[in-house]
C-alpha cells in the first residue's frame, strides 16, 4: 500500500502517522532511535508492507502489472491500490476523504521536524500538490507515476500500465476487496497489541 493507505491505517494518531509515513525512510534498527509510539508506527508500516507483499491476492494484481513495471510491479501495485482505496473510501471510513486529507496534512505538518530530512523537504510540495486526493483520478495517478518513474533506474511504461489498469479495473478491484478488509483487521490488531 502507498501513502494514502499508510495514513489511513494510522487511525488518526499523530505518532503512528509519523512512524507510518516515514517507514520507508527508516532502515534497519534505526526505528529504535524514535519515541515509543513513533516506533510502533514504523513497525506498523513494516507490518502493512509485509502483509501486503505476501498476500496471494495482491500477488495476482502484481502479476497483472509485471509486463509494464517489471521488478517494480510491487510498488506500482501499491500505488494502484491507493486508487482502489479511494473508490471504496466510504466503505471503510466514516470520515469523508475531503475531510480526512486536510486533517492528515495538518498532522503531518506538525510532525515534519521529526521526519528524515529528505522527506521533510519533500512534504510541502506533496501537500501543495494535494497528494492524498491525487489518487482519485487518472491524472493524479499519471502524476504520481511520472514522479515515481524519475527515481527508477529502469523505465516503466506507466501510460500503458494505466491503460491496462483501467481496462481491467474490475479484476483489480476484486483483488482489493478481498485483500483490504484483511489488511484493515491486521492493522487494527497490531495497534491494539503493539
Amino acid at each position: 500500500m502507498n501513502h494514502l493507505a499508510h495514513c489511513f491505517l494510522s487511525f488518526g494518531d499523530k505518532d503512528w502517522l509519523l512512524g507510518n509515513f516515514i517507514g520507508d525512510y527508516v532502515k534497519g534498527n534505526d526505528w529504535q532511535d524514535y519515541p515509543v509510539r513513533v516506533q510502533q508506527g514504523i513497525l506498523l508500516h513494516r507490518t502493512i508492507d509485509s502483509f501486503t507483499d505476501t498476500h496471494p491476492v495482491v500477488r495476482q494484481s502484481i502479476a497483472r502489472v509485471r509486463p509494464f513495471a517489471g521488478k517494480f510491479a510491487g510498488p506500482v501495485t501499491d500505488i494502484l491500490f491507493d486508487h482502489l482505496l479511494v473508490r471504496a473510501w466510504n466503505q471503510y471510513s466514516s470520515d469523508s476523504l475531503a475531510s480526512f486529507t486536510p486533517k492528515t496534512y495538518r498532522q503531518l505538518e506538525k510532525v515534519r521536524p521529526n521526519m528524515p530530512v529528505v522527506l521533510a523537504e519533500r512534504l510541502p510540495k506533496m501537500i501543495n500538490g494535494d497528494f492524498l486526493q491525487g489518487y482519485q483520478h487518472r491524472e493524479g495517478l499519471e502524476f504520481v507515476f511520472s514522479r515515481f518513474a524519475k527515481r527508477l533506474p529502469l523505465p516503466v511504461d506507466y501510460k500503458g500500465l494505466l491503460t491496462h489498469f483501467f481496462e481491467e479495473l474490475d479484476a483489480f478491484d476484486r483483488d482489493f476487496q478481498l485483500f483490504f478488509p484483511e489488511l484493515l483487521e491486521k492493522s487494527k490488531h497490531f495497534v491494539e497489541n503493539p
